[in-house]
C-alpha cells in the first residue's frame, strides 16, 4: 500500500514537472551532441614485436627501451612528422595530417631550438603571413611560397598543395614545428604504449592520435626502427670515425702544403738541393720512427674507442677486430669460437634445447677477449714510450749536422712524414667505410602497423546513453527533492507548515473569466460566514511586497460582494500607486483628502463606478500620510458615516515592506487580508507578515494565496495544497443541482 502511495505520488511530481524533464532530457541530448562534436575523435595503430630475448625480465626492458625518447628520436627521423598542421573551424580546432593547404619544411640553425608554433594568413596566391611569439614577443613575417624564409632560429619554406581550394573564408590555420629531441620527448610523453604480452613473448606497440594516418605512421616508424636499431648505432659510429678521418686529413693537407712551400723556398734562398748521405739515412730513420709513433697513436687511440664500444653495448653477441687492431694470435681464435657458439646457441635456440651452458661459454670468451685487449693496449703504451725515446736519440744524432743541411733535413722529413700519414688516413677511412661491424637487430616485426579505420573513442553509444541517464537522474533527482528545498510558498500546505497565520482562500490564475469569478465567489462565502460570528464592516487588503495582486483582490472581492446585493465602498488608500480609479473607469477627482481639508463632503468624494453596488474613495494627497488620519478628530466621524452608508468597506494599501500605512488600518479593519503570490512569495516575506502580526497585536489577520496554477493528474484530481476543479462550472450545476447553493458554499470553507 505505501509502495504504491509512494508511486503515485511520483507520478504526480512527474506530470507536473513534465516540461522540466524534457527540458533536462534534452539539455542532456545538447550536452552529449556537444561533446561528440568539440571532442576530437583518437584512433589507434598498433604493432607486433619478437625481442630476441625471451626473458620476461628482458621483455620489460625491450618495452621501455622502445619508448624511451632515444629510441624514438632515431625512428622518427626524418620521417616528415617533425610539423604538425591544425585547422579552426566552427569554433572546432581539428589537427590534419594529409589534407593540409600548406606543406612546411624547415632548417634548424639554432641548436638550442625545440618547438615553435605558427598561425599563417594567405594573403594571395604568391605571399602568406606567419604570426608567432619569440622571445616574449608577438612577431609578424611574409614570406613567398616556395622561397625560403629566414626565422633566426630556422629557414622556413612553406608550398601550397592541391588542398589550398578547400580552404573557407572563416577558417584558421595554425602549424607547430618540432625538432627531433622535442617531437620525440611529445610523443614519448603522450600516448604512445609499449608493453609485453606475457604470453606470447611478443612487445606491443600502439600509439593514438585524432588523424589515423599519424597514429600508423608513428607505429610504423618506430616498430621498423627498433629492429635496425643496431644497426643504425653502427652506422653512426662509422660516420663519427669518418668524420673524424676527415677532419684530420683536412690539417695533414694544408701541413703538406706549407711544408712543400717551406722547402721550395729555404732550397731556393740557400741553393741547397744535394743532401748528403749519411744526414738522409738520419732522416729516413727519424721518418721511419716516427711513422710507427703514429700508427702507435692510432691503434691505441682504435682500441680505446673499441672498449667504450664494448662497454656501452653489452649485450652484443658478435664482435669484429676494428681496422685491424688486435694483431693477437689468442684474441683471433677466441673471436673465432665466440661466432661459432654464438651460431650453435642459435641452433640450440631454434630446436627448443638449454642454452644456458652455451651462454656461460659465450661470456667467458668475452671476458678472454676484453682480457686480450687490455693485454694489446699495454703493449701499444709500451711500444710507445720506447719509439719516443727512439725519435729523441735520432734527433741528437742529427744536431752534428751542418745547420742549413740539418734545415733541409728538417723540412724533407716534414714532407716525407706528412705524405705518410696523409696515405694512412686515406687507407684508415676506407676501411672505416668498408669493414665496419654489423650489429643483429634486436627484434622481429610479427605485425606491421595497419591504417585504423575507425575511431575507438569518444564512443557515440556510450556517451549518448551517459547523457540520457545523467539528465534522467538530475531531472527525477530535482523532482523528487524539490519539496524539501522549497523556498517559495506555492500552495496551503507550504503556508501551514511555516506560518500560524491561518490560510483563508486560494486565487486561481487559470485565465478563465468564469473560474476566476469561482474563486472569488469562494472568498465571498468565507468572508460571509466569518461575518456570522462578529460583524465585519471594514477589510484591509495588503502585502509584503509590491505586484502581489493585492489591488486586484481588493476590486474583484468588491465587485463579487456587490453582486450579491451588498453595498460597497472600494477605498484606495496606496497614495504609491493608485491604480483603482483607472481600473473602474472613474472620472471623478475628489478625494478623501478634500474631505479632511473641508473643502468637499464625503458624498461629492464618492466616486461612481460601473460595477453594481461598488463605490470607489480616492485617497488623495495626506500631506502626513497614514497620520493625517490617525491624528485627526474627523477620522472618526469620517469612518462612522462610512460605514452607515455601506455594508462593506474595503481598503486597498501599499506593501508593509517599504510602508506602514496598511498597519493603523489593520488594527481599526475587522478582517485584514495578508496577499501572498504563488511560486513568487518566499518563506522570508512570510515570516515579516508572522512579526507584523505579532508585534501590533492584529487580530482577524488571514493570508490569501494568489495566481495559482491548476495542476489535474491523470485520475482527474489535483496534488495537495492547489484548488481543486475538478469538472466546468455546467458539469457541477448538472449534476448536483439538488443541493443548495448556500450548502456548496459551506462545504468549500471544509474543502
Amino acid at each position: 500500500m505505501t509502495t504504491t502511495f509512494w508511486s503515485q505520488r511520483m507520478m504526480l511530481r512527474i506530470k507536473a514537472h513534465r516540461r522540466f524533464l524534457i527540458f533536462c532530457l534534452a539539455a542532456g541530448s545538447l550536452g552529449a551532441g556537444a561533446y561528440l562534436y568539440f571532442t576530437p575523435k583518437e584512433y589507434e595503430s598498433k604493432a607486433l614485436l619478437k625481442p630476441i630475448s625471451e626473458s620476461s625480465d628482458n621483455m620489460y626492458a625491450e618495452a621501455a627501451v622502445i619508448q624511451s625518447p632515444a629510441t624514438i628520436r632515431h625512428a622518427i627521423h626524418g620521417k616528415g612528422l617533425n610539423t604538425e598542421y591544425y585547422r579552426n573551424r566552427l569554433f572546432k580546432t581539428q589537427e590534419l595530417f594529409t589534407e593540409t593547404p600548406v606543406k612546411v619544411s624547415f632548417q634548424q640553425k639554432d641548436d638550442s631550438f625545440s618547438k615553435q608554433a605558427f598561425g599563417i594568413t594567405f594573403e594571395n596566391d604568391k605571399t602568406y603571413l606567419l604570426n608567432y611569439e619569440y622571445n616574449y614577443s608577438a612577431v609578424q613575417k611574409r614570406g613567398n611560397y616556395d622561397e625560403p624564409l629566414d626565422l633566426n632560429f630556422a629557414e622556413v619554406t612553406i608550398s601550397k598543395t592541391p588542398y589550398m581550394n578547400t580552404v573557407q573564408p572563416h577558417d584558421n590555420y595554425s602549424f607547430i614545428i618540432y625538432s627531433d629531441n622535442a617531437l620525440a620527448q611529445k610523443i614519448a610523453e603522450g600516448k604512445l604504449l609499449s608493453k609485453p604480452v606475457r604470453s606470447d613473448n611478443l612487445v606491443e606497440i600502439s600509439y593514438r592520435n585524432e588523424n589515423p594516418v599519424k597514429a600508423y605512421r608513428v607505429v610504423h616508424a618506430l616498430s621498423n626502427g627498433y629492429g635496425q636499431n643496431g644497426t643504425v648505432m653502427n652506422e653512426e659510429k662509422m660516420q663519427a670515425n669518418v668524420s673524424l678521418i676527415n677532419q684530420q686529413l683536412a690539417r695533414v693537407s694544408q701541413d703538406l702544403d706549407d711544408a712543400q712551400q717551406q722547402l721550395s723556398k729555404f732550397q731556393a734562398e740557400n741553393n741547397a738541393f744535394e743532401i748528403p748521405q749519411q744526414a738522409g739515412a738520419a732522416l729516413q730513420t727519424v721518418s721511419q720512427l716516427q711513422i710507427q709513433k703514429v700508427e702507435a697513436d692510432m691503434q691505441l687511440a682504435a682500441l680505446d674507442n673499441l672498449s667504450d664500444y664494448l662497454r656501452k653495448n653489452r649485450n652484443v653477441n658478435t664482435i669484429s677486430p676494428e681496422y685491424g687492431t688486435i694483431n693477437d694470435i689468442v684474441y683471433t681464435e677466441t673471436y673465432l669460437k665466440l661466432n661459432d657458439k654464438v651460431a650453435e646457441r642459435q641452433q640450440l635456440k631454434e630446436q627448443g634445447a638449454d642454452v644456458s651452458h652455451v651462454d656461460r661459454e659465450i661470456n667467458s670468451l668475452k671476458d678472454m677477449l676484453a682480457e686480450s685487449i687490455r693485454n694489446t693496449r699495454k703493449k701499444l703504451v709500451i711500444k710507445q714510450e720506447t719509439l719516443a725515446d727512439a725519435i729523441v736519440n735520432a734527433k741528437l744524432r742529427m744536431q752534428n749536422l751542418p745547420e742549413a743541411e740539418s734545415k733541409m733535413q728538417q723540412l724533407s722529413r716534414n714532407i716525407y712524414l706528412y705524405n705518410k700519414l696523409y696515405d694512412f688516413l686515406i687507407e684508415k677511412r676506407a676501411e672505416a667505410m668498408v669493414t665496419a661491424p654489423a650489429i643483429p637487430a634486436s627484434s622481429y616485426l610479427v605485425n606491421d602497423a595497419s591504417m585504423p579505420l575507425a575511431p575507438i573513442s569518444p564512443n557515440p553509444v556510450k556517451v549518448w546513453l551517459v547523457a540520457l541517464a545523467l539528465s534522467l537522474a538530475a531531472g527525477m533527482s530535482y523532482i523528487s527533492l524539490k519539496p524539501y528545498f522549497r523556498t517559495k510558498i506555492s500552495n496551503r500546505k507550504d503556508l501551514q507548515q511555516h506560518c500560524n497565520i491561518p490560510f483563508l482562500a486560494t486565487i486561481e490564475n487559470s485565465g478563465h473569466r468564469n473560474e476566476l469569478s469561482e474563486s472569488f465567489m469562494n472568498l465571498c462565502t468565507k468572508v460571509l460566514m466569518l461575518g456570522n460570528s462578529q460583524p465585519v464592516k471594514m477589510i484591509t487588503v495588503t502585502s509584503i511586497k509590491a505586484e502581489e495582486g493585492k489591488t486586484t483582490i481588493s476590486q474583484n472581492l468588491a465587485k463579487t460582494l456587490g453582486s450579491l446585493g451588498k453595498k460597497v465602498l472600494l477605498v484606495d488608500m496606496n497614495p504609491v500607486n493608485p491604480t483603482l480609479r483607472n481600473n473602474l473607469s472613474s472620472e471623478n477627482e475628489h478625494t478623501m483628502a478634500e474631505v479632511y481639508a473641508e473643502e468637499k463632503n464625503l458624498h461629492q468624494a464618492v466616486q461612481i463606478t460601473p460595477d453594481a453596488n461598488v463605490d470607489l474613495l480616492t485617497a488623495g494627497y495626506l500631506p502626513h500620510g497614514i497620520n493625517t488620519l490617525l491624528v485627526s478628530d474627523k477620522t472618526g466621524n469620517i469612518l462612522a458615516e462610512i460605514k452607515s452608508l455601506y455594508d462593506f468597506v474595503i481598503f486597498d494599501t501599499p506593501e508593509t515592506s517599504n510602508y506602514m500605512d496598511a498597519v493603523p488600518l489593520m488594527k481599526t479593519s475587522d478582517l485584514s487580508f495578508y496577499v501572498l503570490k504563488a511560486n513568487e512569495s518566499s518563506l522570508e516575506q512570510l515570516e515579516q507578515a508572522s512579526v507584523i502580526k505579532q508585534d501590533y497585536s492584529i487580530e482577524n489577520l488571514y493570508i490569501i494565496i494568489n495566481a495559482t496554477q491548476k495542476i489535474e493528474n491523470f485520475s482527474g484530481l489535483q496534488t495537495t495544497g492547489q484548488y481543486r476543479v475538478l469538472k466546468n462550472r455546467e458539469q457541477a450545476d448538472a449534476e448536483i443541482k439538488f443541493i443548495p447553493r448556500v450548502m456548496k458554499k459551506a462545504a468549500l470553507w471544509f474543502y
